[in-house]
């Protein structure tokens, strides 16, 4: 029954950012999680940070993000891998080519630079892509990092500041007095705290539900695969033909695409993630936007849990009952977003509010809702996100 400042649900890279800037202020900080540190999407994220295409509803979330990584190498004292060369989305079919002239719209919506080239230009940028490519969308702005390292990096600079992190303690229930979250019930007991911060993905919801508070998420398995280490072929971030694709620093491709299975949770159970024949459509799909990767040799391939809302759009909500408490739903877009993320949620468990544009992010967008979405979309458990 520790009393603690603030009390962070899920060790995800979100809600590390969030603890780590909360200890940073001089909270008292707790992180529990259901797994080990970053087992689920934070471990699984291709490693994109920038500015998510078409959403501008988070562009300047995004660009509050793409400030702090440059600098979060220094402040955190261990390494991510940043890399900002820029990212490419391109397009090899013509379905796709009108896809990304709906997104360029976009870019313009929000005022975030970029451009539309010709398959051409795109080619001269990235000469391994293929012949085949039709246009694309280029920013020099954005860039990629190492999801294991820099989710490691967020866990070891909070504890270097005292923090704790208690893996495989699940959290059951949210406990509330008097209008105000008072902490949570774990497996282990009732742990006490001024302020709680739900970012367990899809648990939200089941979290929230015995509140009477409806948190819209689904989640979704992402598949992915590295190759073994190749030659550099590029530094910028791309994505093609619904895949998502850097190469580390050690020059493994990785990779990661749909389509999708739709998944259900609970508040603590372990959802399922067996790596499907998905796999061998996104290795083709990669051999097609990159021939010379079809001879490349598949290291290791796995599969993620992914939480994501209706719009596909960060969801972030400072509720009014209980006073205290705030969730968050990344969308698939947390690791670009979590500096920010982690600064916004800090800000809104520790102060009631913050200064950082999340105007846009609320529940009050699906104030309209229908309580079945799921059952109306097919964003049902055994579906495809086709």
């Amino acid at each position: 029954m520790q009393g603690y400042d603030l009390i962070i649900v899920g060790a995800g890279i979100v809600g590390l950012s969030t603890a780590w800037r909360a200890a940073r202020s001089g909270a008292r900080v707790l992180v529990l999680d259901k797994g080990s540190t970053a087992y689920e999407a934070s471990s699984r994220a291709t490693g994109f940070a920038g500015f998510p295409g078409g959403t501008p509803g988070e562009a300047h979330l995004a660009q509050v993000s793409e400030v702090l990584w440059d600098q979060l190498d220094d402040e955190l004292g261990y390494p991510t891998e940043w890399t900002q060369k820029g990212r490419l989305w391109a397009a090899i079919t013509a379905s796709e080519l009108e896809q990304l002239k709906a997104t360029y719209q976009g870019f313009q919506e929000s005022g975030i630079a970029a451009e539309f080239i010709d398959g051409r230009t795109c080619r001269d940028l990235i000469p391994s892509l293929t012949a085949d490519t039709l246009g694309g969308i280029h920013t020099s702005r954005s860039g990629h990092a190492n999801p294991q390292r820099t989710s490691q990096a967020f866990a070891w600079a909070f504890q270097d500041l005292g923090g704790e992190i208690r893996e495989r303690t699940p959290v059951l229930e949210i406990l509330t007095a008097g209008g105000k979250v008072k902490g949570v019930r774990t497996s282990e007991g009732e742990i006490h705290g001024g302020a709680v911060v739900l970012s367990a993905a899809a648990h939200n919801a089941p979290l929230l539900a015995p509140l009477a508070l409806d948190f819209p998420v689904a989640p979704v398995r992402l598949e992915a695969f590295v190759t073994a280490p190749l030659p550099r072929l590029f530094e910028q971030a791309i994505v093609a033909h619904g895949l998502a694709v850097r190469q580390t620093r050690r020059g493994n491709i990785h990779v990661n695409g749909g389509p999708h299975e739709w998944l259900d949770a609970g508040i603590a159970g372990e959802m399922a993630k067996p790596t499907t024949p998905l796999v061998r459509n996104i290795a083709r799909r990669l051999y097609e936007v990159f021939p010379a990767l079809r001879s490349a040799q598949m290291l290791r391939s796995w599969a993620g849990v992914i939480d994501v809302t209706p719009d596909q759009i960060t969801l972030i909500h400072p509720f009014d009952t209980p006073s205290g408490l705030v969730a968050c739903s990344s969308a698939g877009h947390g690791f670009g977003l979590s500096p920010a993320l982690g600064l916004a949620l800090s800000d809104l468990a520790l102060h009631g509010g913050t200064n950082l544009p999340i105007g846009d992010l609320t529940l009050a967008r699906f104030a309209n809702l229908p309580k079945d979405w799921r059952r109306v979309w097919n964003w049902q458990p055994g579906s495809y996100n086709t």
